[in-house]
């Protein structure tokens, strides 16, 4: 049986966090492009509209530096990793 370590763990989940920030990037970034070819008509406000993009654009940062501090500390685990290594 083969021995799962916490760096494999790391990674693995590094890079579905990876790909799932991706995809939301893209859909973000589908929403503010479909914002600013659609003026706000009657009933709508283009402040509500900008605010949730600001709101989603922030979650998608927490989440960047999220990912940074995983891929650092996968980073870390390969550095010591190869110090110990006979």
């Amino acid at each position: 049986m083969a021995k799962v370590t916490a760096h494999d763990v790391l990674t693995y989940s590094l890079k579905r966090e990876q790909a799932q920030f991706f995809e939301e990037a893209a859909r973000l970034a589908k929403q503010a492009a479909y914002i600013a070819a659609n003026p706000p008509s009657d009933g709508r406000k283009a402040s509500g509209d900008i605010t949730r993009l600001i709101q989603e654009a922030t979650f998608l940062l927490k989440r960047a530096v999220t990912i940074e501090a995983g891929l650092e500390a996968v980073g870390l685990m390969n550095t010591e990793a190869s110090s110990t290594e006979p």
